[in-house]
């Protein structure tokens, strides 16, 4: 579960890379409203992590199991984007930095600790987001089978 979480984690967060480098150099960076697309390519690693998992596992997967495929592919992803990003503040730019202040939600804290701010942000939010997908998929990906002990 590991090796494919990580696998998938690592390929995700170079899907939201590039992803913003693209919207960079079209010059849309700015657009705080474009961040919804970094849900769907988060939303295609864990599920492609899933599903992978469940493959692997000859089509037989547990409910924690994929959970946790979905989920460490999340914060691996999330990390790994988060810090990209945190790099990206540090070597000066600030353009970006400019539009994340203006914003009502950053304005106030981030000309104190930029980097901080945008990381934690960028981590909390992706992490969050990816347990929510995950719990999502896995209501697809579950065993069907599966009974409540002692139910009728």
């Amino acid at each position: 579960m590991e090796k494919i979480g990580l696998k998938y984690g690592v390929l995700t967060a170079a899907g939201l890379i590039l992803y913003f480098l693209l919207m960079k150099l079209i010059g849309l960076s700015h657009i705080v409203e474009l961040r919804f697309f970094n849900g769907l390519i988060l939303a295609a690693g864990i599920i492609l992590s899933i599903r992978t998992f469940k493959k692997v596992n000859n089509q037989k997967i547990g409910y924690f199991q994929g959970l946790g495929a979905g989920l460490i592919t999340a914060v691996i992803a999330t990390v790994l984007f988060a810090a990209f990003m945190l790099v990206l503040l540090k070597t000066g730019n600030n353009d970006l930095l400019q539009v994340l202040a203006a914003d009502k939600y950053f304005g106030d804290q981030i000309e104190h600790t930029p980097g901080i701010v945008v990381f934690s942000v960028l981590l909390l939010e992706g992490i969050f987001s990816g347990a929510m997908i995950s719990f999502i998929a896995m209501q697809y990906f579950k065993q069907r089978s599966y009974k409540v002990p002692n139910s009728p």
